[in-house]
């Protein structure tokens, strides 16, 4: 049985193969990784009304990687990136998917942000606001569209961090909410 995580993540992959739209960043992309605490992010989790659970594991503390498996065998593991979007203090971080050992490939790019009590939001961006802005000079990236949907890929460029995390960026009313399993 698929998690609802990983359901999300290969969605997203489904959307990179054809013309859905997208915005991609290389993987150090943000300030710098971010510090994790293994006890924040270690164990099963699964998404606000779903059954289906996945675990998280801490791989390297100090460089924000955590590893996703849902239990499933035929699956590989999937490695989430955690950086920290600026060097000023802030609950949200930029967050990409990789298949577990996989590099320099560009990868999708989220929003996070670490809740009270085993709650974790995850935001996806606003390709078309993204398009615009790298379009105006605003954000430093590519852009071009693939039949009418932008595929953007962003700079990872120090002035780029503090812009992203203006509000038009990001699907606020869509957040994904993670739940740690009690």
């Amino acid at each position: 049985m698929k998690s609802g995580i990983r359901i999300a993540i290969v969605a997203f992959l489904a959307c990179t193969l054809t013309s859905c739209p997208e915005t991609t960043v290389d993987e150090d992309f943000g300030a710098h990784p971010a510090v994790l605490k293994a006890e924040d992010w270690n164990g099963m989790w699964k998404p606000a009304g779903d059954d289906d659970e996945a675990r998280f594991t801490v791989l390297d503390a100090s460089s924000g990687v955590v590893r996703l498996d849902d239990g499933d065998a035929a699956d590989k593991p999937t490695e989430i990136l955690v950086r920290q979007p600026t060097e000023s203090k802030t609950p949200l971080r930029f967050v990409t998917f990789r298949e577990a050992g996989e590099k320099s490939k560009p990868l999708a790019l989220y929003l996070l942000r670490e809740g009270e009590d085993g709650v974790i939001f995850i935001w996806s961006i606003d390709h078309e606001a993204v398009q615009k802005a790298i379009q105006s000079g605003r954000l430093k990236g590519s852009t071009k569209s693939v039949k009418d949907d932008p595929k953007n890929h962003l700079a990872a460029d120090p002035a780029n961090y503090p812009v992203l995390l203006e509000p038009q960026f990001w699907k606020w009313t869509e957040p994904m909410c993670l739940q740690r399993v009690k």
